[in-house]
């Protein structure tokens, strides 16, 4: 099967969109799928705001750790995953890649696999368990980033979904979950 890519966005004024295909996703869609990751960092902040309220600074970055995991790590990982599960293609579109692929439910079932880890770790398993999915979430947001970053540079791919909040939660979270590891 031949997948070809969509054409990038350009900057030249153009006529009023087309309604879209009947197998195409609506933008309202594409725009609220965009909006999903921000359910982890939603509630990685009240957790945190809940923390503080609760308890004070005492333990804070231990506690910090364990919300990251859970919110961060696994919860956004799990809705995001099931975003590729469940709605592939218009996912794909809001990345700026062609529809129909097969990876989309690899990629889903990692997303989905890296959210369930990371509630597991943040409802307080050992450090060794919490390490391993420290490392995951890393390896795989990290290597996204990566990826976003090749598309940027080679493919000139600047779609929302690849060039936007995604790009900077892949670098962003990781790099916060592995801070707090580190502190704890």
């Amino acid at each position: 099967m031949t997948h070809t890519r969509p054409t990038r966005f350009t900057s030249t004024p153009a006529a009023p969109a087309p309604a879209p295909a009947p197998d195409e996703a609506p933008p309202l869609l594409l725009r609220l799928l965009g909006m999903t990751t921000f359910i982890g960092v939603a509630g990685f902040i009240i957790a945190e705001i809940v923390q503080l309220a609760a308890s004070g600074t005492s333990g804070y970055a231990d506690h910090s750790l364990l919300n990251a995991l859970t919110w961060l790590a696994g919860v956004n990982s799990l809705v995001v995953g099931c975003g590729h599960l469940l709605l592939p293609d218009p996912i794909a579109e809001s990345i700026g890649w062609g529809t129909r692929s097969p990876f989309q439910w690899e990629v889903g079932l990692a997303g989905v696999s890296m959210g369930v880890l990371g509630i597991l770790a943040g409802s307080g398993f050992d450090r060794q368990f919490q390490l391993a999915a420290v490392i995951a979430f890393a390896v795989f947001y990290l290597g996204a980033a990566v990826g976003h970053v090749k598309e940027m540079v080679v493919e000139r791919n600047f779609a929302p979904g690849n060039a936007g909040f995604i790009f900077w939660y892949d670098l962003a979270a990781p790099v916060l979950v592995i801070v707090l590891y580190a502190v704890t």
